[in-house]
């Protein structure tokens, strides 16, 4: 008898419904969070939270320079008390913290692919 083939087979039959379970991203989802919509924005960016059909939805723009970024399907994390939304771009991450305790700003960052910050400013709601 092949023990070997045996232990790997055994290990993996067990470990693969984790890993799939870790791997698999999970959408937001409406009962979740009482996730923060509408404009957020300081003198340079201006950010754009929406959620509709079960996505929810970013849209970035660089006041300055006119640049921006539409994205969907965020990746919720965090807790009730501080909830995380995390798109992913091309290995760029664009991140929304938010604290339902002070529903008036967000937390936005971009990270690169190599795990950099570069991008970390508070956002205030504008009422548009």
């Amino acid at each position: 008898m092949n023990y070997k083939a045996i232990t790997i087979a055994a290990i993996l039959g067990i470990s693969t419904p984790a890993i799939v379970n870790v791997a698999m991203t999970q959408p937001v989802l409406a009962a979740t969070y009482n996730f923060p919509t509408g404009m957020f924005a300081d003198k340079d960016w201006r950010v754009s939270l929406s959620f509709s059909n079960n996505v929810y939805y970013y849209y970035g723009e660089n006041r300055n320079t006119n640049s921006n970024i539409s994205l969907s399907g965020a990746v919720a994390s965090g807790s009730n008390d501080r909830q995380v939304y995390t798109w992913n771009n091309n290995g760029m991450k664009y991140r929304v913290s938010w604290r339902p305790s002070d529903p008036s700003f967000i937390r936005v960052q971009v990270i690169n692919p190599s795990g950099k910050e570069i991008l970390n400013r508070l956002l205030m709601a504008t009422g548009d």
